[in-house]
């Protein structure tokens, strides 16, 4: 959750929620309904001070579920020290060098991304301790490239890639098999965000 900042300074990063008990609770719950319903779009509302490059989404989604107690990896792109000074400005969260040592990974899709076997996928005993990644996309709309279907999904929903390539979607795809192991996704678009729990199945367009 989002930890509230003393007074402001001239050299303070960018303010975060306008009205952190409001937009944290509001963002908290679109969080929760976009993984109860996947595939289903949440939007964020209200005004977020976040550097440059960040979307509304994703700043939102990084300032509610990170803190003190929640390490988080930035993938190319995102490792930056604008980014890294607000993101610890606002949620106390520590920035790991490790992409395996993380709870929640802020990624660009517009960058290399990382190999999904990377991150931590918690185990058996322990599936909680699998990562959460909140990645940035340019797109939530497009041609259907893939089915997803398990809870929350009364039948199954036709879903474009999202502007990430296939390679990721397959990796994302083989890791099915490991639940309940695995990642939990996030995929934030301007003011919108797609939730992708590790017990939704996907299958392709050439596979139906």
């Amino acid at each position: 959750m989002t930890m509230l900042s003393s007074a402001p300074s001239s050299s303070a990063p960018p303010a975060g929620f306008s009205d952190p008990v409001q937009q944290s609770q509001a963002s908290f719950r679109a969080l929760l309904d976009a993984m109860a319903r996947p595939g289903r779009i949440a939007s964020i509302a209200g005004d977020i001070g976040r550097p440059d490059g960040v979307t509304q989404a994703l700043a939102a989604a990084a300032l509610t579920l990170c803190d003190l107690d929640t390490p988080v990896w930035l993938g190319p792109g995102f490792d930056t020290p604008a980014l890294k000074n607000w993101l610890r400005f606002h949620t106390g969260a520590p920035v790991v060098a490790q992409a395996g040592a993380a709870q929640f990974a802020l990624l660009n899709a517009g960058q290399p991304l990382p190999n999904l076997e990377n991150f931590a996928q918690g185990s058996d005993e322990a599936p909680e301790k699998g990562a959460t990644l909140l990645i940035q996309v340019a797109t939530l709309q497009g041609k259907t490239a893939m089915q997803w279907r398990g809870p929350g999904i009364k039948d199954g929903v036709a879903m474009p890639p999202c502007g990430l390539p296939m390679a990721f979607w397959q990796q994302r795809a083989a890791l099915s098999a490991a639940f309940p192991r695995g990642l939990d996704l996030y995929l934030c678009c301007s003011t919108d965000l797609i939730g992708l729990p590790r017990s939704t199945a996907i299958t392709f367009a050439t596979e139906a």
